[in-house]
């Protein structure tokens, strides 16, 4: 046992000069290991000490270390070990360490050779008593990385007492006080002087004055400050001085890094491989300026703009620079994609029945860029046919800017129905009829990066919408004796059960995705929101204005746990008629809402308020001017695709705000996430409807167009 031996058993020099861009200090990270490599070591003499400072820039003399002792040293334990047959072996070791804890805890096991060697089954007595030796040197090397270069090291080594037993090392640590920094001495040179990021690196650096001297907080700290530079332009940078000069004896350490940025590029032209499309095209699509001060991030902007303009399968954006002029210059080499994609998905729901979706899209029209998007739905709920189109056409010279124009046919058997919100049976029997619509919008598309570190971007949509709608109860003529009986005694539902109604609308429409990862680890948030107005004056049959906004976020809390939060509130200003409606003993007031069917607010079903029937939940039945609904879901994984969920949804859509009468539901269910989308089934109780059986919620793929 040699207590006390952390200490120098000579004197030590002074100071210890370690310059960070040379070998002699450098933070080297093997597994879970942190080290200091050229540190000179006790027992060296001063002119063996390490040294390194820059004689001119971009170069430096050093001188190292001895090596030869070490070297010899090394040589006889390899042959000693080569000897090892002839060696005593001992049973394996146990290492015990007290007197630090956490990351330097960490790093002491992993370079004590100590350690190591409890892995081997069987070890020499003679190697053993070298590690035992070597202990205290790579107790030291372990903890100067976090400043403390004046450790006390006590290493004992207990026999076992019996064959079975292991060899135990008890290793005890007094680090001492670490190394503070007396001073920081940092200084910026060259154009980047004024850069408001390498300011703010400036004002967040981790090594003030007084603070403990942390070599991989050091290097990470100056590296940092090279990325900046590299990511802004300044690519001429390099350092007149980077050095930390420790003096073990006063515990003190000083920093002296001194940076010169050079001169910061700016972007050049561009240009790019004969392509099939017109030269205003590239040009539209180029959304970086000559003269433009460079960045890495505008860079990434211009290649994802490429992107998404979907004319391209495969993007590289090549940098070229040219330090005479401090410029950089864009070369872009773009593979055009196939003009046409098509795509045909299919799946079920409880709500909708059977699915069928197909679609096309026409990338390019023409060498301007102008695009074709379009698709037929069918589902076999209420035997709705749905046919759109959209075209769209590049406008200006902002390249997510388009003119469009759309259209939309919708054919459905629906039914106007008579219920009760407080009873679970419909008051009287519903009438069966063809519902028909046809919708053309024109207007502006505008597509803007809002989240510039995602490249997400917020799509604005200002539209005139023309609708015609139908519906027609009388086409098919299908009466129960009960439909007979109430119109006989109500002659006035004869004009809702036949309507036309044409629409012209003013509207916008903005959507904003931020949505990372895919399957259960998908998380962020998607908002919508949409105005629409259409007034009687102006060659409307009615009179509206209408907001709603809805969003919808998820959350990982932990890559099993995930919370999922939704909500939509939406007001609509418009009239609405009032009937009261009588047969026999059975009366019902009746409240319709003038809004065409299209524009009208229903809930209820797989993916809104579970609990409840496919969009069951509104005033009557019939769609509502008003709605309000929000839910909170709990998702566990339980597997690399399954998951169970649990959750409870709140609302309803209403004409009278004041009687909203929200409704509630609760259950669980099981998810599956597969190439065709998540397989979600969930059983759930309407709590509000305590009479009523739990209901099963399945669905499979994305919902109709």
């Amino acid at each position: 046992m040699e207590q006390g031996s952390g200490f120098s058993r000579r004197a030590m020099a002074a100071r210890i000069l370690i310059c960070c861009n040379s070998p002699i200090l450098t933070t080297s990270v093997f597994p879970h290991r942190i080290s200091l490599v050229g540190i000179p070591m006790e027992g060296q003499a001063d002119s063996e000490r390490a040294h390194a400072d820059f004689r001119q820039p971009g170069r430096y003399d050093s001188t190292f270390m001895s090596w030869q002792p070490f070297l010899l040293r090394n040589t006889i334990l390899c042959l000693l070990l080569a000897l090892g047959g002839q060696v005593a072996v001992a049973a394996p070791v146990v290492t015990e360490i007290s007197g630090v804890d956490g990351a330097e805890l960490a790093n002491v096991r992993a370079h004590l050779s100590l350690v190591q060697a409890e892995n081997l089954e069987t070890i020499s007595v003679w190697r053993l008593r070298q590690m035992t030796s070597d202990a205290r040197d790579e107790v030291r090397e372990a903890l100067r990385p976090f400043g403390y270069y004046r450790p006390r090291v006590d290493v004992r080594m207990t026999e076992p007492e019996s064959d079975d037993e292991p060899w135990r090392v008890r290793v005890r640590i007094d680090p001492g006080s670490p190394v503070t920094i007396s001073r920081a001495d940092l200084r910026i040179s060259g154009e980047g002087a004024d850069d408001d990021e390498i300011e703010q690196w400036r004002r967040d650096w981790p090594l003030p004055e007084g603070s403990v001297l942390h070599h991989p907080t050091w290097e990470t700290a100056w590296r940092s400050l090279v990325d900046i530079a590299d990511t802004r332009g300044y690519f001429d940078h390099r350092f007149r001085q980077r050095r930390v000069v420790v003096d073990p004896d006063r515990d003190q350490a000083e920093i002296d890094l001194h940076f010169d940025s050079g001169q910061r590029y700016r972007f050049g032209g561009f240009e790019a491989e004969p392509l099939p499309f017109a030269d205003r095209l590239l040009r539209r699509l180029n959304i970086i300026e000559p003269g433009e001060d460079y960045t890495r991030q505008r860079v990434d902007e211009q290649r994802e703009v490429l992107a998404r303009s979907g004319l391209f399968d495969r993007i590289v954006v090549e940098e070229r620079r040219d330090a005479e002029t401090g410029t950089v210059d864009l070369t872009y080499r773009l593979n055009p994609r196939p003009p046409n994609s098509y795509r045909a998905t299919v799946g079920f729901g409880t709500d909708t029945g059977a699915r069928l979706q197909l679609g096309w899209i026409r990338h390019y029209l023409s060498s301007r860029g102008n695009r074709l998007d379009s698709g037929f739905g069918v589902q076999q709920s209420d035997s709705e046919y749905v046919l759109r189109s959209e075209y769209l056409h590049p406008r200006g010279s902002d390249p997510g800017d388009f003119l469009t124009a759309s259209a939309l046919l919708r054919r459905q058997q629906d039914n106007f129905r008579f219920s009760d919100e407080d009873k679970r049976e419909a008051i009287f029997d519903s009438f069966s009829g063809r519902r028909e619509q046809v919708e053309l919008r024109f207007g502006r598309l505008e597509e803007r990066l809002f989240f510039q570190d995602r490249f997400q971007a917020l799509e604005e949509r200002l539209f005139v919408a023309v609708l015609n709608e139908s519906f027609d109860a009388f086409r098919e003529a299908r009466f129960s004796e009960e439909n007979e009986a109430l119109l006989e005694a109500n002659p006035a539902l004869e004009d809702l059960l036949k309507t036309e109604t044409n629409t012209l609308a003013l509207g916008a429409e903005w959507r904003l995705p931020n949505i990372t990862g895919t399957g259960f680890f998908t998380e962020g948030q998607i908002v919508e929101a949409r105005l629409l107005a259409a007034h009687e004056s102006v060659a409307s049959d009615v009179s509206f204005a209408q907001a709603y906004v809805r969003g919808r976020w998820h959350h990982l809390l932990t890559d099993r746990h995930k919370i999922l939060l939704s909500g939509e509130i939406g007001y609509t200003e418009a009239d609405t008629i009032e009937l009261d409606l009588a047969l026999d003993d059975r009366f019902l007031n009746l409240s319709i809402t003038e809004l065409p069917e299209r524009y009208r607010f229903k809930t209820g079903g797989d993916r809104t308020v579970r609990g409840y029937g496919f969009e069951t939940l509104s005033t009557n039945r019939n769609g509502a001017n008003h709605i309000l609904t929000a839910s909170v879901e709990y998702e566990y994984r339980f597997g690399e695709n399954w998951s169970l969920a649990a959750f409870y949804d709140v609302g309803n859509a209403f004409n009278d705000w004041n009687e909203r009468k929200l409704k509630r539901g609760v259950g669980a269910g099981f998810r599956w996430y597969t190439v065709i989308g998540p397989i979600q089934v969930d059983i759930a109780q309407a709590l509000d409807d305590i009479d009523t059986p739990w209901r099963l919620h399945f669905s499979i793929g994305t919902r109709l167009l």
